[in-house]
Parts: structure tokens; C-alpha cells; sequence
């Protein structure tokens, strides 16, 4: 089954809701795992090549 993630932008302490991933693999590779997904949000939400910016991922239930 899929997993699903929020995907959140961290801009002074504040939570912005950008939208959510969903992770097809079956099997979890742990934290580099988490990692990938994190640099998937950043490419897939950034407003430009140059933005940097803190994600946050929540797994949704």
C-alpha cells in the first residue's frame, strides 16, 4: 500500500501546507529513504531552480 506524506514548508516557525507526495515502493529503506523523499518535495515545490528552503513531512494515516 502507498504511503502518504504533507508536505510542508517551514518559513519563521510557521507550517505552510505546500501539498503531499506519495511513496510507491514497497519496501521502506529507513532513514535514506526519508531523505530521498524529502529532496523529491524540495525539487517538486520549489518556485525556482535557486530556492532553498526546510521541508517538513508528515505521514498521513
Amino acid at each position: 500500500m502507498a504511503r502518504l506524506f504533507s508536505v510542508y514548508k517551514v518559513e519563521n516557525g510557521t507550517r505552510i501546507l505546500l501539498g503531499g507526495l506519495v511513496e510507491r515502493r514497497e519496501s521502506t529503506r529507513g532513514e535514506s529513504n526519508r531523505q530521498a523523499l524529502v529532496e523529491m518535495a524540495k525539487r517538486k515545490f520549489a518556485e525556482s531552480p535557486d530556492d532553498d528552503f526546510k521541508v517538513v513531512l508528515l505521514e498521513e494515516e
